[in-house]
């Protein structure tokens, strides 16, 4: 009966927050609360789910406030970190997967962009399946140090909460130099 409902908190959470959860249930999986192959399954299709839901609710928003200054306003701020997505959507979808923060508005701007739909869905499948994995391993083997290392289950879920406030700061720290990169470039 909990693991109907860890699936569906699994299925939820992936649509709105995927790296901790991601790292979260990597660990559910080395601790054996989740079966691997099933919750694979499932943060799959929650992640392509997320993409077409992104995708049509950016359409939505084109055909219904197609000329708001929100909208003017948001589309500077994407472009301003990720400059050359009118130039290459494929490589700014994809990257965006990995900068913590940036994906769900780059989903939303594609389809506001009207970005071809094709090469959109083919660089998030691609991203995804790497972004998926490596997230998945992470909170699979930092749970097996952790756990390890520690000699009991306060100790192991301490150093867990540790290792994910320390991995998103350094996404914030890579989301900065990315953005530094970028203006340098610019300039």
């Amino acid at each position: 009966m909990h693991e109907h409902w860890a699936n569906l908190l699994l299925f939820i959470g992936m649509i709105f927050e995927g790296e901790v959860i991601l790292i979260l249930t990597g660990i559910l999986i080395h601790q054996n609360a989740l079966h691997p192959a099933e919750t694979i399954f499932i943060v799959s299709v929650a992640a392509l789910m997320k993409t077409v839901l992104g995708y049509r609710l950016g359409g939505w928003i084109a055909r219904r406030f197609p000329h708001s200054a929100f909208l003017r306003y948001v589309e500077k701020k994407i472009l301003l970190l990720l400059p050359r997505f009118k130039e290459r959507p494929f490589w700014s979808i994809f990257v965006s997967k990995f900068i913590y923060g940036v994906n769900n508005a780059t989903l939303i701007f594609a389809g506001y962009m009207k970005t071809n739909f094709r090469m959109y869905i083919r660089a998030e499948v691609i991203s995804t399946i790497i972004w998926l994995l490596g997230f998945l391993a992470l909170g699979y083997f930092f749970s097996f140090a952790a756990f390890s290392i520690g000699n009991n289950i306060r100790q192991g879920v301490f150093l867990i909460l540790i290792f994910i406030a320390g991995f998103l700061l350094l996404q914030k720290f890579v989301s900065f130099l990315y953005d530094l990169f970028e203006y340098d470039k610019k300039a």
